[in-house]
């Protein structure tokens, strides 16, 4: 409660405050805490610092109960009062009020208007600031603080002309030997990518600090220039400054963006050195800076060096989620679920980033039921949460489960203000190219269309290979025409998209497009989609034509993946000796791809001993395989070798490392989703099933011995 006197011995009581300098909030009521009168000689001193109290502490309904006690006294016309009362307004976010209190004061000093400004600047309204100073100059001469405030509005602004104005203003009035102000000059150049001015005016400084030297640093790095940064942060510990936590974290990002580990190793021996290993922002930094550039090994143990000690030192959810990152690039299951038990008895969860991180760990590490559980388990999802898991199944061939969560954000995610965004829809494309859902696919592209996303380019490519994998190249080859720009996987994608549906003669038509064009130029992987094309036409000069020009025009050095498409043209035209004879002709050795070519070819010409040659070298390479084994059992069986069939079968019986698992199929029937395996009677209407399949088998012989009686005949 407040109380006010108001006779001819003026007291103004505030009832006991008690203040809390490390939280800002409401102000707790205590008795006999802390006590503020305001005396009768003493009005206006202890109203400011009322103010200043408020202003600490941020609280803008209490600085309001005082400006109206200021009120009822009748000292609010006080130039001093008037500028407190800004200031608090200001600081306490209330804009408008402190505008309002600026506006109705009949006197302003330069302090007013510059409060003013930077209460503008505190909200980010350069415009507001800039404003107000061209208002400011028609009546008053501006201070070293008030260029200081502008100063920063012209760099939020971009205007780099009327920086240079308030330099040479700046030199004429002789506020430019002010440290303050050229400590703003500087880091106004720097944050608008003006380096040379801001270098050159660090050089004339007679005087230079870790804020001149920081604020050029930290501009060299934000506008792309890393190495200029490491140069002049090496600059200055010849000057003999000393760096602090903000130079710190500055120099550890431009190490990060040069990516060299020398650098990294010095820049981590000098923060051990400096005793900046107590800052948890400099550690963060520090472990962030390893693990983006791929060295898990150095950020793991400086976290285990410094994060298990219980002195304070905790690593923020984002340094978390880097190590969490590295152990799923790493396939390091076990030290991802050391890092979860971590988070948890440290109490970091529930964690959205810290959780999001924790399931693409265990997704990449293949345990998609943990990465489930902990999705279903979450208190708050994002949008990267349903991304994260769709992708999972993916990845983890589960494309029917992938599809299933799309569903559901579309459901329930306006709960949580969650909706599809690009990478939802190109993940749910994938998974509809995996089953070859068109249906789906169309129904996605609708939504892309009307959602303005159709245009981006990584969404026409899957759009293409949606509807090649869907048996509809013509869709796709529309798609690709109505690109406005096409990267060199579009071109990848129209070329597979022929080559899957055994148009080679369109493909080999698209790739001479692609060369004439000269906009891309070919990469490895057009020269596996076009080779492949090629043998699922047939079309064996053109493959090799192809083949022998990629080193010879295109500078490209085959790879095992071309030769085992050459091998795999030879053999789908039977010509199973020229294949081996290539073989043994390529210039490097071959891998199992190029032998598995071969055998898989073996088993239709019936090729028995080039199919005995093609196992016993995969024998050596993958000896615990059970594909190829199946493949050279069948080239028995083609052969009529029954007995050798019989034996490998035999093998598989004794031994559980060759357990293969049973081959099924599915069928989408108005979007659900049916699974099932040979001689399978699971679903409910099995018996009508296999009816439907008998009589069309029964139509299938009465058409074969129509044409067997013609051609007799």
């Amino acid at each position: 409660m407040h109380s006010i006197t108001l006779n001819s011995s003026v007291s103004l009581s505030w009832a006991n405050v008690n203040y809390r300098n490390s939280h800002v909030g409401e102000p707790k009521v205590h008795h006999a805490t802390m006590h503020y009168p305001l005396l009768r000689e003493n009005t206006f001193s202890n109203a400011l610092f009322s103010l200043r109290k408020c202003t600490e502490i941020e609280d803008p309904k209490l600085g309001s109960c005082f400006h109206a006690q200021i009120l009822k006294l009748g000292v609010e016309c006080d130039v001093f009062i008037g500028n407190s009362l800004i200031n608090m307004y200001s600081k306490c976010d209330q804009i408008r009020d402190a505008e309002n209190m600026f506006d109705h004061m009949p006197h302003r000093t330069v302090v007013s208007w510059t409060s003013m400004m930077a209460g503008y600047q505190r909200n980010r309204l350069a415009e507001e600031t800039i404003l107000l100073f061209s208002r400011m100059l028609e009546s008053l001469r501006p201070n070293e603080f008030t260029l200081a405030v502008v100063l920063q509005a012209c760099a939020l602004k971009g205007y780099e002309d009327l920086i240079e104005v308030i330099h040479c203003f700046a030199i004429k009035s002789g506020f430019i030997l002010d440290d303050f102000l050229q400590n703003c000059l500087i880091d106004a150049y720097a944050k608008l990518g003006m380096l040379r001015a801001a270098e050159k005016l660090l050089q004339r400084l007679y005087r230079r600090d870790v804020v001149c030297w920081t604020s050029v640093i930290s501009g060299c790095v934000c506008n792309g220039n890393a190495k200029t940064a490491v140069d002049l942060f090496c600059s200055m510990q010849e000057d003999g400054v000393l760096p602090n936590d903000v130079t710190m974290l500055t120099i550890l990002q431009a190490c990060s963006e040069i990516n060299d580990r020398r650098l990294m190793q010095w820049i981590h021996g000098l923060v051990l050195k400096g005793s900046w290993c107590v800052s948890g922002l400099v550690l963060n930094s520090l472990i962030e800076m390893y693990s983006t550039n791929g060295y898990f090994r150095e950020s793991l143990t400086i976290f285990c060096r410094f994060c298990f000690r219980n002195e304070g030192l905790y690593p923020s959810p984002e340094t978390m989620a880097s190590l969490l990152q590295g152990c799923g690039n790493c396939g390091s299951l076990k030290l991802g679920e050391e890092i979860h038990g971590y988070l948890i008895k440290q109490g970091f969860l529930p964690c959205t980033i810290a959780e999001n991180s924790l399931i693409n760990m265990y997704a990449r590490n293949g345990c998609e039921d943990s990465a489930f559980i902990l999705f279903r388990t979450m208190a708050k999802r994002d949008v990267i949460s349903w991304n994260t898991i769709i992708s999972c199944f993916i990845k983890n061939n589960q494309p029917v489960a992938a599809l299933g969560l799309l569903g559901e954000i579309h459901r329930e995610g306006s709960q949580d203000n969650v909706y599809p965004d690009f990478v939802t829809l190109l993940a749910s494309l994938e998974a509809c190219s995996d089953l070859a859902l068109l249906l789906q696919g169309e129904v996605l592209h609708g939504y892309l269309t009307r959602t303005g996303l159709l245009g981006d380019i990584f969404i026409q490519n899957a759009l293409i290979d949606m509807y090649a994998k869907s048996g509809r190249p013509d869709s796709a080859e529309n798609i690709f025409k109505e690109m406005h720009e096409r990267d060199i996987g579009s071109w990848n994608s129209v070329i597979a998209a022929y080559g899957i549906n055994g148009n080679g003669t369109s493909a080999l038509k698209v790739f001479a497009d692609l060369e004439r064009s000269g906009t891309r130029k070919p990469n490895a992987i057009t020269f596996t989609n076009v080779l492949s094309a090629c043998a699922h036409a047939g079309l064996i000069e053109e493959g090799f034509k192809i083949f022998n020009s990629m080193e010879k025009h295109h500078n490209i050095r085959p790879s095992m993946e071309h030769f085992a498409c050459m091998v795999d043209l030879l053999g789908r035209a039977g010509r199973v000796e020229e294949a081996d004879m290539f073989i043994y002709k390529m210039p490097m050795r071959p891998g199992p791809d190029v032998w598995a070519a071969l055998l898989g070819a073996c088993v239709v010409v019936d090729n028995v001993t080039i199919a005995e040659k093609a196992a016993k070298e995969l024998a050596i390479m993958e000896p615990s395989s059970s594909i190829w084994r199946v493949a050279l059992s069948n080239a028995y069986a083609a052969a009529g070798k029954w007995q050798e069939a019989a034996e490998i079968r035999a093998e598989f019986r004794r031994s559980k490392q060759f357990i293969k698992e049973g081959g099924w199929s599915s069928v989408n029937v108005e979007g659900y989703e049916f699974s099932f395996m040979a001689g399978d009677t699971k679903h409910p209407e099995s018996t009508l099933i296999y009816g439907i399949i008998g009589t069309l088998q029964h139509h299938m012989q009465d058409r074969t011995s129509i044409c067997s009686t013609v051609v007799i005949t």
